[in-house]
């Protein structure tokens, strides 16, 4: 089958002067090695990660991606990044937490270079660490000159399953202040009208109103 989906590539790529087909965790560990990245996002209470591949060769990205695909990795669509005074450049990202976990697993035992960082991220959400220790191990890294970036101050004492519940908790004690805030009916109109006419965001309505973001979500999905 990966052979078949690899001759198919190859065909669409065929009007291109070379072709590239990735047929084995093997290559694209190494090509995630030299030219892939992990990025990381701290967020309130957890971290996220993603997977970046990039390159000025569009074929070599597409044939990435088609690897990913076909080995169940969700991935995100191509990405052209465009520059004054270089080549263009083009990009996915893996970013669905369970594609992330596979795909770090499965290019863990092939890397050397990216192969803490891919570690830091299985560690963290396979929930044997917590945020701050996967961030002082990312700062780490960059401290020895590993990896590029810049350094955190880690304040993230929870694991991923530790930081989800205690989001869940907040968001269920929000909502419930939400419901506790009276707006008026006109009010009411007025946001659910700007929303509708408008296309403002909640975050916006928030600022123009003056309510919370969780009070204008309820008025929002009231009916």
């Amino acid at each position: 089958m990966k052979r078949a989906a690899c001759e198919q590539r190859e065909a669409e790529l065929a009007r291109n002067p070379a072709k590239e087909c990735y047929e084995s965790w093997e290559q694209i560990s190494g090509y995630f090695d030299g030219d892939g990245n992990v990025g990381v996002e701290v967020v309130k209470y957890v971290l996220r990660f993603k997977l970046r591949f990039s390159d000025t060769w569009k074929p070599q990205i597409e044939a990435v991606r088609g690897f990913l695909v076909d080995e169940g990795i969700a991935t995100s669509g191509l990405y052209h990044e465009p520059h004054p005074e270089k080549r263009d450049a083009y990009r996915i990202d893996v970013v669905a937490i369970q594609s992330v976990l596979k795909a770090a697993r499965a290019m863990l035992p092939y890397c050397a270079k990216k192969a803490e960082d891919l570690r830091i991220v299985v560690d963290y959400l396979e929930g044997r660490i917590s945020g701050s220790q996967a961030l002082e191990r990312f700062n780490h890294e960059v401290n020895i000159g590993r990896r590029s970036g810049y350094i955190r101050r880690p304040n993230l004492p929870y694991t991923r399953q530790d930081g989800l519940r205690m989001a869940q908790l907040e968001n269920a004690r929000n909502a419930r202040a939400a419901y506790a805030v009276n707006v008026s009916g006109r009010v009411q109109d007025s946001i659910r009208k700007d929303h509708r006419d408008l296309k403002l965001g909640h975050i916006r309505l928030s600022k123009k109103y003056g309510y919370s973001v969780s009070v204008i979500r309820r008025i929002l999905g009231a009916r």
